[in-house]
């Protein structure tokens, strides 16, 4: 792999990943900056390294902060927290989808008086989305029954923020998981 293609993971300053989705990556430069900033230190290396005329450095492969960088309390309220809060999958049918194939759904439509909060918006397919249109839900009826009056197969609610950097790193595709999952350990359950 090319010094390029490297990555370095940058962990708070408890050890915990910044941000799962998208991972919480910088390239190799801009991890030799933070560590000539004395901003971080180093806990694991790649064995590739930047070469001057005088100097030698080994590309951090893994860097933790100095001084604990505050996560906010609550999450964004943007469009990848509520898919990570989904799951990618539709809150009607259940089917798991790429984001580009999902919409979001106003569980009571705005033009029924729903807001656009956390408690009223699920990840829909454009099938069931459109089935739905603007009506209401139909909370007596079967979880995603069909044509029209869809209800939800779980409410929607706002998450923490550990629950959406715990469902990122499920998402995490197999060569992070193999390069930094012995760091990524914040999902796994623990022995008894």
């Amino acid at each position: 792999m090319s010094v390029s293609a490297r990555k370095t993971l940058i962990l708070n300053a408890d050890g915990a990943p910044l941000s799962t989705w998208p991972l919480s990556f910088v390239t190799p430069e801009e991890a030799i900056k933070t560590l000539y900033r004395d901003r971080a230190i180093v806990l694991e290396e790649w064995p590739d390294v930047f070469r001057s005329p005088s100097v030698e450095v080994r590309i951090p492969k893994i860097l933790m902060l100095r001084n604990y960088a505050p996560v906010h309390a609550k999450p964004k309220f943007c469009r990848r927290s509520v898919f990570l809060r989904d799951g990618f999958a539709c809150q009607y049918c259940g089917n798991k989808f790429d984001s580009e194939e999902l919409t979001f759904d106003h569980v009571v439509p705005r033009s029924l008086g729903g807001q656009t909060i956390w408690e009223n918006i699920v990840t829909a397919c454009v099938a069931c989305n459109s089935a739905k249109q603007n009506q209401a839900p139909n909370m007596s009826a079967k979880k995603g029954a069909k044509g029209g009056y869809l209800r939800p197969l779980k409410p929607p609610r706002q998450p923490s923020t550990a629950e959406l950097l715990r469902a990122g790193l499920k998402l995490l595709d197999p060569e992070t998981k193999q390069n930094f999952g012995d760091w990524l350990y914040w999902d796994t359950e623990l022995e008894k």
